[in-house]
């Protein structure tokens, strides 16, 4: 079990950012409350802010004797529930420029004191690009590349009467997702939040993670587990036919990372999916508990090389910890069957962990093969993408300059 502890809410439950709008004399609810994100406006609400947060990550675990920045129980935080910067000019609405300069001015000051943690900013994924929702001061892209942020999120309910989606139009939505998080952004995806109501709620589940299986999302949540009966709408009890959907899925998801112990289900038919020109590599969330590099296989592939490949490399350094993200691209005419891709780092990095890719390290050499049984196909014109987090010696990282794949040189994008 890992948490994901949220530092404030833009909503106005538990409190919120109104609460601390209150402390500072002005006016809370929406839109007023984007005066939050605004330094000039409110400049006490960043000292509250980084205060409270200071104190959460330096606070020693009761139960365990361990600060919450060093507690193995968190895979990340949050930096907030669904922050907007919302009905300030069209401009904002649709560039996220004040909302961007407040997660990487609070994403730089989480990452001073916790730099081993994963960091989520906590977007919803609304946008007119994905019809879902509208502009609202919170660009899915611009906000999430931020450098400060580990993966991207999107809360999709798409029965809502604001959403009104179909469950078609829901999977299409998903899929844009991750297209963007993986190809533009260069991060893992994850659903944070995720419900319908008024519907065969059994039946959606099913579609949806069939598709989001199947297009490579990362990590997947809903709202809510109940142990009582408490929410009509939203509540998922104990017993509920959703249940048994969810865990099927998550023990597919859990197969995919590798973990001992897991045998993936089935993965539910999905008539819909995209075709394999579309970027299919599934992908798994990044944990606080490294694999390591595991010994090579002992086979060499017999794979003949692809005609051509194309590698992107994203960095994310901090210092003396990073993240690498990394994504193939079949350039030729026939498929990749079983892959694997070699590199050398520019200095002393160490990978700690690797999710989509089975790693290997000796020294500066590394070599990143398929996982067994999945990811496995790199069609023509499609692509995979995994990524690992590593240990640096600070001021030395780098992205490295040459990759092969199958033993054939790949251009660099």
């Amino acid at each position: 079990m890992r948490l994901i502890p949220v530092f404030e809410n833009y909503r106005e439950a538990y409190g919120g950012i109104d609460t601390r709008l209150r402390w500072e004399g002005l006016s809370g609810g929406h839109p007023a409350r984007a005066a939050f994100f605004d330094k000039n406006r409110c400049p006490g609400c960043f000292t509250s802010y980084k205060n409270s947060v200071s104190y959460a990550l330096n606070r020693t675990n009761h139960s365990s004797g361990v600060k919450y920045k060093d507690e193995p129980a968190i895979l990340a935080w949050e930096l907030m529930n669904e922050p907007r910067y919302e009905g300030q000019s069209a401009a904002e609405n649709v560039d996220g420029t004040t909302l961007r300069a407040w997660v990487d001015e609070m994403g730089a000051f989480v990452k001073s004191i916790d730099p081993n943690h994963l960091l989520g900013a906590g977007i919803e994924g609304h946008g007119t690009k994905y019809g879902f929702g509208g502009d609202s001061g919170n660009p899915f892209v611009h906000v999430q590349k931020s450098p400060y942020i580990d993966f991207t999120s999107a809360h999709p309910y798409p029965t809502e009467h604001w959403a009104d989606l179909s469950i078609e139009e829901t999977k299409d939505l998903v899929r844009a997702w991750i297209r963007d998080s993986h190809e533009v952004v260069g991060k893992p995806f994850f659903v944070g939040e995720f419900n319908v109501h008024n519907v065969d709620r059994a039946l959606w589940w099913r579609e949806i993670y069939a598709a989001f299986e199947e297009a490579g999302g990362d990590g997947s949540a809903f709202w809510w587990y109940q142990d009582r009966t408490i929410d009509g709408k939203f509540g998922v009890s104990e017993g509920a036919p959703e249940v048994a959907v969810f865990r099927a899925h998550s023990d597919r998801m859990a197969a995919q990372s590798g973990l001992p112990g897991t045998t993936p289900s089935p993965t539910p038919t999905d008539p819909t999916t995209p075709p394999t020109t579309e970027p299919t590599g599934p992908t798994t969330p990044p944990t606080t508990e490294p694999t390591g590099p595991t010994t090579p296989p002992t086979t060499p592939p017999t794979t003949p090389a692809p005609a051509g490949c194309a590698v992107t490399y994203t960095l994310s350094d901090w210092g003396t910890t990073f993240n690498g993200s990394v994504t193939i691209r079949n350039t030729g005419g026939t498929p990749v069957e079983g892959w694997r891709l070699a590199f050398g780092f520019p200095g002393d990095q160490r990978i700690t962990q690797m999710w989509n890719a089975v790693p290997v390290q000796d020294g500066r050499a590394v070599t990143a093969s398929n996982p067994s049984g999945y990811n496995v196909t790199i069609a023509p014109g499609a692509s995979v993408n995994f990524g690992f987090n590593g240990t640096s010696p600070a001021g030395t990282n780098g992205v490295p300059t040459a990759f092969t794949l199958n033993g054939k040189v790949c251009a660099t994008a």
